[in-house]
């Protein structure tokens, strides 16, 4: 019975997040197309769909209103659901996960706007009044998100936390408004600090066009630079190359579909991995090569000193895994593995 009661409330719980991101693409969508009006009442369907997402987790009746609760009722939809005032009740007072009153402030200035929307009329003309409502509604956005991928982490299984992930950075690549909200965000301006007071330089990132693209080395004994920005999350591994024939240093950076390391001087080949390696080691831990999570390639991925690198993609990694179900090693694999498998399993 408690089997049956616990893959009903991850399946609600699964549901009402998708239902809170679909709507939260359509406000990006609309934003992006210049219906500001529209994108208000989209995103704020959104922000009270997502805010019931821990109350049905913890059990569907926290989600409705009234005395009397019938289980066939809430799965039909005919049940009256708890308000947005409501919700943020029940999240501090039963699941003591309460909203902080910076939130709460963001939300309410989103909640106005739609309001006004909604129930009157809204009668911001002016470039610079719906500009103000977009950077508001970044803000609210970015609470929000934080809330879904920190706060409220542990509610999500391994796919959902990746597909939050996916979510954030099209949101981010997407939106010049969602990008400057989260470079605002100040754990983002204490890295970028950090990064520049250690002579770590800082550049413009060309996807969201913030200052924001560190170029970072890995670790020592690398010859990595990796280029990472702290507001949308882009990579561009660069890794440098002293061809063994000639000594001349070349750039190698990720390919779609990796070939064979042929330096233009001297005209020596060999494998991308061979080059990669500095130097050469005559021991090997895991001799046999794996899957990687970010490029989808399945034996691309080899020890490299302590860590593990794809000589497709060049991303790192400090572990690999085995899926459960299907026993394929690779970069990453789902927590629950065995129930839901892998990307290389047959069958999701």
């Amino acid at each position: 019975m408690k089997k049956s009661k616990d893959y009903s409330q991850r399946t609600d719980t699964t549901a009402l997040l998708g239902n809170g991101l679909n709507f939260l693409n359509r406000a990006r969508e609309e934003l992006e197309a210049g219906q500001v009006m529209f994108s208000i009442v989209s995103f704020w369907t959104a922000v009270e769909i997502l805010l019931k997402v821990p109350l049905v987790h913890e059990h569907w009746t926290l989600v409705c209103s009234g005395k009397r609760l019938e289980r066939r009722k809430y799965l039909e939809g005919d049940f009256q659901s708890v308000s947005y005032d409501e919700a943020c009740a029940r999240l501090g007072d039963v699941l003591e996960k309460p909203l902080s009153k910076a939130t709460i402030a963001i939300f309410d200035k989103v909640r106005r706007h739609r309001n006004r929307m909604v129930h009157f009329y809204h009668n911001a003309q002016s470039d610079d009044e719906l500009r103000q409502i977009q950077a508001e509604q970044a803000d609210a956005w970015f609470a929000l998100n934080r809330l879904l991928r920190d706060d409220w982490e542990p509610l999500f299984g391994s796919w959902q936390k990746l597909r939050l992930g996916m979510h954030e950075t099209a949101m981010l690549r997407g939106n010049s408004f969602y990008a400057e909200a989260r470079y605002r965000h100040p754990p983002v301006q204490d890295a970028l600090e950090t990064f520049k007071q250690n002579g770590v330089t800082v550049s413009k990132c060309e996807i969201c066009h913030q200052q924001s693209l560190a170029h970072v080395m890995p670790a020592s004994g690398m010859r990595f630079i990796r280029y990472e920005c702290m507001v949308c999350n882009a990579k561009d591994p660069v890794a440098e190359i002293c061809c063994p024939g000639c000594h001349k240093l070349h750039k190698m950076k990720a390919e779609l579909f990796s070939s064979d390391f042929e330096c233009e001087t001297c005209g020596l080949t060999m494998s991308r991995y061979d080059a990669l390696r500095s130097p050469p080691e005559t021991g090997s831990r895991y001799p046999g090569t794996f899957g990687c999570s970010m490029c989808h390639h399945s034996d691309t991925v080899y020890e490299y000193g302590e860590k593990f690198l794809c000589t497709n993609c060049l991303e790192l990694y400090e572990e690999h895994n085995a899926c459960g179900r299907c026993n394929t090693f690779s970069s990453w694999v789902p927590d629950n593995s065995k129930e839901e498998g892998c990307a290389s399993c047959d069958y999701p």
